[in-house]
C-alpha cells in the first residue's frame, strides 16, 4: 500500500502527530510512504522537518516529491530569485535554518533531499505530483513548472484521466469551498491539501482503499 502525504509547510508537530496514527497500520516490509511536497516555508519549523524526513526515509520506504516551495529554497540558496521564496512564506525557513545551523545555507545531507526530490510518481493506477498535471499533455511529457505550480488549468479541466492522479498544492477549500480530501471519479482526481496552512489538519490518503488520516487539529 501507499500512505500518501499533502503538503505540510513547516508543521512538524502535525505531521508527527499523523505518523503516529498511521505507522500503526503500516508494513515497513509492504508500504511506501510518499510525500507530496510543500515541507517547508509559512510554518516555523522548516529545517526541523526536512531532519525528520531524511531520517524517517532510512528506516521505511519513502517517495518524496517536488514542491514548489523546495524549487524556490533551491534557487534561494544559489542567490537567485530571492524576493519571490522570501515572499512566498520562505523567511520562516530562513531563520529555522539559520537558528539550527548559524547559516541560511542547508548543510550538504539537506542540498541533497532537495536535488533528489522526484518531479511525478507513477504506480500502475495511479500518478501523484505535487499540484496536479498539464491536461494538454501525456504523463510523460509533463514539464516541471506544470507539475509544481499549475492550478485552475488542472482541476477545472474536464479530462479523465486513464490513472487517479493525486495532488496537493491547492487547498481543497479553493475549489470545493470545503477543507478535506476531494475525490472526482468523473475526471479520476484526488486532492489531499487539507489547508495546513489555515490551520487545519494534515492529510494523508492511503491507496488504493482509499483510507484517509488526519492529524490531530
Amino acid at each position: 500500500m501507499y500512505y500518501i502525504i499533502g503538503d505540510i509547510h513547516g508543521d512538524l508537530s502535525k505531521l508527527q502527530n499523523l505518523l503516529q496514527k498511521v505507522l500503526k497500520n503500516f508494513d515497513s516490509e509492504r508500504d511506501t510512504m510518499l510525500f507530496l511536497g510543500d515541507y517547508i516555508d509559512r510554518g516555523n519549523f522548516g529545517f526541523e522537518t526536512i531532519a525528520f524526513l531524511i531520517n524517517l526515509s532510512e528506516k521505511i520506504n519513502t517517495v518524496f516529491l517536488l514542491g514548489n516551495h523546495e524549487d524556490m529554497f533551491y534557487d534561494y540558496i544559489q542567490g537567485e530569485n530571492r524576493e519571490l521564496f522570501l515572499y512566498n512564506g520562505g523567511e520562516k525557513t530562513v531563520r529555522s535554518y539559520k537558528r539550527n545551523t548559524g547559516s541560511e545555507t542547508p548543510p550538504e545531507s539537506h542540498r541533497k533531499f532537495y536535488r533528489e526530490l522526484k518531479l511525478i510518481h507513477e504506480a500502475d493506477d495511479f500518478v501523484a505530483a505535487h499540484a496536479g498535471l498539464n491536461p494538454d499533455l501525456n504523463i510523460c511529457d509533463q514539464q516541471k513548472d506544470d507539475v509544481i505550480w499549475i492550478r485552475e488549468k488542472f482541476y477545472n479541466s474536464p479530462r479523465c484521466w486513464s490513472k487517479t492522479v493525486i495532488f496537493g498544492h491547492t487547498p481543497v477549500s479553493h475549489f470545493r469551498g470545503e477543507p478535506g480530501i476531494y475525490f472526482d471519479s468523473s475526471r479520476n482526481i484526488i486532492g489531499i491539501d487539507n489547508g495546513i496552512i489555515y490551520g487545519r489538519p494534515l492529510a494523508c490518503l492511503r491507496w488504493p482503499d482509499k483510507k484517509v488520516y488526519y492529524s490531530g487539529a
